[in-house]
């Protein structure tokens, strides 16, 4: 079953996501935007429960969940370290302060998924590298997710920066962060996830990537297609609950 969605979901979610730039009415209604933000955030936390005991995931999770959420919410209120942004309605309601639930459901998969690729590709390495890569994994995904989903009016910036509307300031804040976030995720975790955990991350870019497409956005696209192939040949190439190698 993980087989055959790691193969038919990306081009699915793709056409999706293109197919969303032509929906008679955009944004989303807050119902269907937030579905699909947990349905594509459960497989990352199927994986992860599968590893470990259970309740263990699901303290991480929503540790890691109300940790990002607060962080934003600091964010939105002093725009730092991101830059001056609100959330639009669009996502979700808010419930910590200006930040809707939907909020941690979005960014945590894309969090373990890119602590599962840097333990993967820097296998053996010390907690600050695998962390630093990871942090770099996290804003590349940005790069495809930010545009369209400013595009479709999840959030707005107060000033409109030189990449599709993006300030450079959100990456340089995701680079802080996600540094880190994956540090704390690659101790607590022990650096032992397996790589099936970053399916999400696979399936989030490819339906982002199906936005940029149809939005005409060429660099988020071909950097989407760029992780997606890299992703899924990982992941398609590693057995069902693996942990990486010189895991330590």
């Amino acid at each position: 079953m993980s087989r055959r969605l790691l193969i038919a979901g990306p081009p699915l979610l793709l056409l999706l996501g293109l197919s969303v730039r032509h929906a008679p009415e955009t944004p989303f209604n807050p119902l269907i935007s937030a579905a699909l933000i947990v349905l594509l955030a459960l497989p990352s936390y199927y994986h992860l429960a599968r590893s470990r005991d259970l309740v263990h995931a699901v303290i991480l999770i929503a540790g890691l969940s109300l940790l990002s959420m607060g962080v934003e919410a600091i964010g939105v209120m002093t725009g730092v370290p991101y830059g001056p942004f609100h959330y639009a309605a669009s996502i979700g309601t808010a419930v910590i302060g200006p930040v809707p639930w939907t909020v941690g459901f979005a960014y945590v998969p894309l969090l373990l998924g890119a602590c599962t690729l840097a333990g993967r590709f820097l296998p053996g390495r010390p907690l600050f590298v695998q962390a630093g890569a990871s942090a770099t994994i996290l804003m590349v995904a940005d790069l495809v997710l930010d545009p369209g989903a400013a595009l479709l009016g999840f959030w707005i910036w107060a000033e409109p920066g030189s990449y599709y509307g993006i300030p450079v300031s959100n990456y340089i804040g995701w680079l802080i962060t996600g540094t880190a976030y994956s540090a704390l995720v690659l101790g607590v975790t022990h650096r032992s996830l397996p790589v099936p955990v970053a399916t999400s991350l696979l399936l989030i870019v490819s339906f982002w990537t199906g936005v940029a497409l149809g939005a005409g956005m060429h660099v988020p696209v071909a950097i989407g297609l760029g992780v997606i192939g890299s992703v899924g040949a990982v992941l398609l190439a590693t057995p069902e609950g693996r942990p990486p190698t010189g895991a330590g």
